[in-house]
């Protein structure tokens, strides 16, 4: 009998011990949920809002040569590389014709034709693509190199056709780079045709001022679609939605203690503001910026004082 004491009581004043431990103050519960939700509060903005549609571009050479074999041969020697300065005149490549390579020499009548044949640039600007090497074979109209006018770098616009409208002729826009640089371009031409797979119309547009990009170069284009003056709004997280963003609704501070559900028709959007159509908010009121998702209609809050 002792033995069972000395083993039974100790267990169960640990279990006691335990249990007591685990159990919440229900004063502490009723405090917390008595204090409310911790949020941040802002107020509505007047500000001027543009709703833009971004569209894909691509930069391009206008004026470029193509430099091709005028007969089928063998390349002797390059004389330029990829990224040299062209001028006119420029000597490019040194070939022997087919026929040569398996002869000395020709005959043509009373001399002899060596079979090589020099090849010359006729414009000027930067070489891009060098196709061939010494040693290879060349076949009549083959594509030898790429000379392009770095000047003459254009963008080219593909816009669906029910943003063409929205296009102005010699408009400037803001274009986007893939390193993050904005810069202004403006329509210098519009093409009268429209694609048939894509049902887009293309725009040319030329930099402003004049940049060193290369070609091929994918672009974003921001062409504004609407605009209002004296937009109230507020901050995207202030703006809240259902699942399927059908409904949306904003949190209203009515007191420093107590908010309402709101539900509201949204307008314009940008980055970080999102335009209230309806209904109409004045710019003291407060709403609740941070901390708001998932409150209930009528929702206890406490401000958060930075």
């Amino acid at each position: 009998m002792n033995f069972l004491l000395r083993n039974i009581i100790p267990s169960l004043i640990i279990c006691f011990v335990l249990s007591s431990c685990g159990k919440k103050d229900p004063e502490s519960d009723t405090a917390s949920e008595s204090k409310g939700i911790e949020v941040t509060l802002t107020n509505p903005v007047k500000t001027r809002m543009t709703e833009y549609v971004n569209l894909n571009a691509v930069t391009v050479f206008q004026n470029q040569e193509s430099v091709r074999a005028t007969f089928a041969g063998f390349i002797v020697k390059c004389y330029k590389n990829p990224g040299d300065h062209i001028r006119p005149g420029d000597l490019l490549f040194l070939m022997r014709t087919k026929e040569s390579s398996a002869a000395d020499s020709i005959s043509l009548g009373s001399r002899e034709f060596s079979g090589l044949v020099k090849v010359y640039s006729r414009t000027s600007g930067i070489m891009t693509e060098l196709d061939f090497q010494a040693g290879n074979y060349v076949s009549e109209g083959d594509k030898l190199a790429i000379i392009v006018e770095p000047q003459s770098l254009k963008i080219m616009l593909n816009v669906p056709y029910q943003y063409s409208s929205l296009i102005s002729n010699s408009g400037m826009y803001t274009i986007q780079l893939p390193d993050g640089r904005s810069h202004q371009a403006r329509v210098i031409k519009k093409i009268p045709a429209i694609d048939q797979a894509n049902q887009t119309q293309t725009f040319i547009l030329e930099p402003v001022p004049p940049m060193e990009i290369p070609a091929n170069l994918n672009l974003i284009v921001r062409i504004p679609v609407r605009n209002a003056d004296n937009a109230i709004a507020l901050p995207k997280s202030a703006v809240i939605s259902n699942e399927t963003q059908t409904e949306f609704w904003t949190m209203k501070a009515v007191n420093d203690t107590l908010a309402i559900k709101l539900k509201v028709k949204k307008g314009i959007e940008t980055d970080s503001l999102v335009q209230i159509i309806q209904p109409i908010l004045n710019v003291n009121d407060r709403f609740i910026a941070d901390g708001a998702y998932g409150l209930s209609d009528t929702a206890k809050i406490m401000i958060h004082r930075k």
